[in-house]
């Protein structure tokens, strides 16, 4: 009796042993590999080698026809949805828009609109001013009564002959200021006594418009002996 439970134990034993083995094992490979994860994460990782691109290339002769490109690819543009057409009711003329303004309740528009369609006027050109004519002096007015210069005894001895030219002063007064010889008579004598002379003359006072001006004169004296 001893013997046999003996050897049913024994047996029992031996069947156990093997199964808690091959738990250790599975254990301790999962614990390895659990570990190996954890501590080279790549490990795992197989590095395959690159392969180098390979471009094949291929020489075409002299003439060879030149190759199609393909077809230009146009988009294709869905036609817009047309947008409803209001049509707009032609403006009035400026004729029209002024008369319904004038006959509208506001006072201040029609006024404004009056004002506008008036007509603009030019301004006034002045006329171009005209400067009034210089009238000269006179010397041989007939109520003045100059007397005619002294003809000198050494001129009519020597035949002494010719005419003086002289420029007067004239002032507004017809008296003269200056007496200045412009052309001689070829004798001094001559010269002398014609602007001894003129220097007490009359004259008539220059003239603009109807205000006596100082003006200059030429006054012609000659000199000439009688046969």
């Amino acid at each position: 009796m001893n013997a046999a439970a003996a050897s049913r134990q024994s047996a029992g034993t031996e069947t156990k042993t093997p199964s808690r083995l091959l738990v250790v094992c599975i254990l301790a490979s999962l614990l390895l590999h659990l570990t190996l994860l954890l501590v080279l994460p790549g490990w795992w990782r197989i590095t395959l080698p690159e392969v180098p691109s390979v471009m094949d290339v291929v020489l075409m002769p002299a003439d060879a026809p030149a190759l199609i490109s393909p077809p230009e690819l146009k988009p294709v543009v869905k036609p817009a949805t047309p947008l409803p057409v209001t049509r707009v009711a032609p403006a009035a003329p400026a004729r029209a828009e002024i008369a319904v303004a004038q006959n509208s309740a506001e006072p201040a528009l029609p006024a404004i609109l009056e004002t506008a369609r008036a007509p603009v006027t030019a301004p006034p050109v002045a006329a171009p001013r005209v400067e009034p004519v210089v009238t000269p002096p006179a010397f041989n007015a007939a109520y003045l009564r100059n007397p005619p210069p002294r003809y000198p005894p050494a001129a009519r001895r020597n035949g002494d002959e010719g005419t003086v030219m002289l420029r007067v002063l004239v002032t507004i007064d017809g008296a003269a200021a200056r007496v200045e010889l412009d052309r001689s008579s070829g004798s001094a004598l001559l010269d002398g006594a014609a602007q001894d002379a003129v220097r007490g003359w009359r004259f008539v006072p220059a003239r603009r418009g109807t205000q006596n001006v100082e003006d200059w004169v030429r006054v012609p004296v000659v000199f000439r002996l009688e046969s």
